[in-house]
This record gives C-alpha cells, structure tokens and sequence, in this order.
C-alpha cells in the first residue's frame, strides 16, 4: 500500500517569510505533500498559487492541525505562541521561523547544511525545532568552510539589513517615506520609528517597531548555537539600510596564518555559496534576489605595501548578498526535512 502524503500546514501564508517558504515548498521534496495554507484574519480569502494549483488563505479552525505531519509558522511571535501548542497535541513535528519557541527545553536552534554542534542536531525525540537565523547560517557556513584552510581566529561582521526582514507593513512603510520625501511631505514612522528612506541607520527611536540590537542578539545567539565548538564570536554591527529586500554583509575574516586568495576561494565554493570571480564585481543585493546561492566575493587584505605583493595573507574582505526570505525558506525545509528522516514509520513487527 503506497504511503499516503504527508500533510503539512503553512502558518502565516500571507507574510512574506510564508509567500517565500510556500513558493520553495513546491520546489521541494515536499512538492506532493498535502498543503494547507492558513493565516489570521487580515490575510483571509488571499487568492495564492499553491504549487500548480490557486488556493485560498484559509483561516485556523479548532482542527486545523488534526492529522497535520509537519507545521511550519512564518508568522509573527504572537501567532505561533497562540497555535504551536496546538500543533503540537494534534502530533505536528514544528518548524518555528518566528523565533517564538527559542530557548523552549527540546527545542534546538537548527541548521541542517552545517551541524557542526552536536546541540543543534534533532535526535528521534524532537518535536519542534527553531530554524536559524540566515545570517548566522551564512556566517556559519564560511567560518566552517574557511576552517579548512587554517584556523579563523577573528570575525567582523556588518550587515546591511532590508526592510523586508520586517514585513508587508516595513515594505510599504519605506515606499511611502520614500514617495512622501520626494515630495516634500512629512514621513510616516510607525514601523521603524524614525526615517528610513535615504538613511543608514544603526538604531531607531522608541515609538517604532524595529530594533537592531534584538536583530544583532537574535543572530549571535543562533550563529552561537550553530558553530562548532571554538569557533570565533563574530562583532556583528546590524545596519538598517533603505533597500526592500536582500541581505548584504561585509564581512572581515582573520586566520591564524597566511593563506592564498585562491586556496580560499576554493574552500568556500561548493553547494549554498557561490564565488564570483571577478574582483572587480560587487553584486548587489538586487541581483540575490531569487537566486538560490548565497553570491561571495572574497579579496585579500595585505597589512602594509611590503606584503602587498606576497601571494598569501591572514586577512580578507567578504562581500555577501543572498536573498534574505528563500534562504530562510530553505533552510526551513532543510529542518523539516531532517525531522522527516527522523520520524517514525509503520509498526513494530
């Protein structure tokens, strides 16, 4: 008897993070899965593609988890702390991209592509796990693939963060300051709290919704969670920058020895990542977008003019773009894909 599909629910279909993840379930393995889109109320009656298929955003119901194999929730905060519960007595296995469940017993922070720390692996008993931030994944991933040529010894780190990362009400918040300044009119701030449009900005004020630090301590506690033991602490400044979508980081690596350019390069290549070869390229957020792999532009730092002609050095400039919402997405499956492996099939015999 062929096994029958597994059925899975979207929580927070109409979010951007849930428009992401719903559109690279379908490109997944879990391409044939039952999918049941839902959402609170102000995303009710949405006409989404599902797949092949047009479906409705369905709202949550007393039954909506009955049955239900996997839940992801790309919510808010809030959302997943009213329903996760309920998930999880109807037998859903948890993938959390609110953040709502870190720090929950049994619950680890949960990076797939890496697992290089044995407190982020699932084992058989665990039944919800919290997918990593994918800036520390990224982070993560490089300091891990960096290692193999010498030890890193140091790690900088600035982000330059999209509005996106907050949002439909961030995007249309910065559409609007942007509209309202070219027009010489006063800005609307309920989301950030101050002007974005045109602006860098390392923090905001109090009467907004966004706040940099809690990203930067997000990102650090799961990069933590993550890494192989010993591995460098990145400083990580988080820049709020006047773009709607696509992380961007500039990142500074220090090895305990000189290595080649191109010997980095190499390590650094392969499945997730992608090396752009010419030095004088600087992709741009822009072009992440709906890319798969994150795009690295690696260039060596020499520490005076008599070294500047040697072939190695312990120093390097990172510059990275990836598209912030798929790899979250991917991510994401990539944990729900790990708990499938994990979960238990048929009977005893």
């Amino acid at each position: 008897m062929p096994e029958k599909p597994l059925r899975i629910v979207l929580v927070g279909a109409g979010t951007l993070q849930g428009k992401a993840l719903n559109e690279e379930l379908a490109a997944s393995a879990f391409a044939a899965t039952d999918l049941h889109l839902i959402d609170d109320e102000e995303a009710l009656g949405k006409l989404v593609a599902a797949g092949d298929e047009a479906t409705f955003i369905q709202p949550i119901e007393p039954d909506s988890f009955d049955g239900c194999d996997f839940t992801f929730f790309a919510c808010s905060r809030e959302l997943t702390q009213t329903h996760w519960r309920q998930a999880l007595r109807a037998g859903s296995r948890i993938i959390d991209l609110s953040g709502e469940l870190e720090g929950a017993p049994g619950v680890p922070v949960c990076a797939p592509w890496i697992q290089n720390n044995p407190a982020s692996v699932p084992d058989l008993q665990t039944r919800a796990v919290v997918s990593a931030h994918p800036v520390a994944l990224l982070l993560a991933l490089l300091v891990a693939r960096g290692g193999r040529v010498a030890p890193v010894e140091t790690l900088w780190a600035t982000l330059l963060q999209p509005a996106s990362e907050y949002g439909h009400e961030a995007l249309e918040e910065l559409h609007r300051q942007s509209a309202s300044l070219l027009s010489f009119q006063p800005v609307q701030t309920e989301v950030f709290g101050a002007q974005t449009a045109f602006t860098l900005a390392v923090s905001f004020g109090v009467e907004g919704r966004v706040e940099l630090g809690k990203s930067a301590g997000n990102i650090g506690r799961h990069y933590a969670g993550i890494v192989a033991a010993g591995s460098p602490f990145p400083a990580l400044q988080v820049v709020q920058a006047p773009v709607f979508h696509g992380h961007a980081l500039s990142v500074a690596m220090e090895f305990s020895q000189p290595v080649a350019s191109d010997a980095l390069a190499r390590v650094l290549a392969g499945r997730y990542v992608h090396i752009v070869a010419d030095p004088n390229a600087f992709p741009s957020n822009v072009q992440a977008v709906e890319e798969e792999e994150m795009q690295v532009l690696v260039r060596p730092v020499f520490e005076d003019a008599e070294t500047s002609g040697k072939r190695e050095t312990r120093r390097f400039w990172l510059w990275i773009v990836a598209d912030n919402l798929k790899l979250a997405a991917r991510n994401a499956i990539a944990c729900a894909a790990e708990l499938n492996r994990l979960r238990p099939r048929g009977g005893v015999q």
